[in-house]
């Protein structure tokens, strides 16, 4: 009789684990879409008045409950799981990281790439997503 520990289904909790993960994340990210969506209609962020760096670092704050709605989830997963999280964010953090030195150096031999921020996250998120799902498949 196989016994219903070596199951390959998700547990009830870990199912629970996900919800909670998705459910804090979700809302995260609809605040910060919804503030995304202020700053760009509202914020007028190509005139003059000093209120347009409030407006420009407004979605900031729903960024910052994405990123303890993570902490929370890196607190709630098994050994396993968070070894897989955080292989993909070490890579993630790793590629960030060169592609930002790489871009600086070419900033510096006077080459000027338009939104350079936006690349080294690009590069930081794919390289946190590739990594997670290449480990999670071995």
């Amino acid at each position: 009789m196989t016994s219903n520990l070596d199951s390959a289904g998700v547990s009830a909790g870990d199912r629970a684990i996900s919800r909670a993960y998705r459910r804090e994340f979700g809302l995260g990210m609809i605040a910060y879409f919804v503030t995304l969506a202020a700053m760009l209609l509202w914020g007028q962020l190509d005139g003059e008045s000093p209120w347009r760096f409030v407006w420009a670092l407004l979605p900031v704050i729903p960024a910052l409950w994405i990123v303890v709605a993570i902490l929370r989830h890196v607190r709630r997963i098994d050994d396993y799981q968070r070894q897989l999280l955080l292989q993909g964010l070490g890579v993630g953090f790793a590629l960030a990281m060169v592609a930002s030195v790489t871009l600086g150096f070419l900033a510096i031999a006077g080459l000027t790439v338009p939104g350079v921020a936006w690349i080294i996250y690009s590069v930081g998120m794919l390289g946190w997503l590739i990594t997670t799902q290449v480990v999670k498949n071995r």
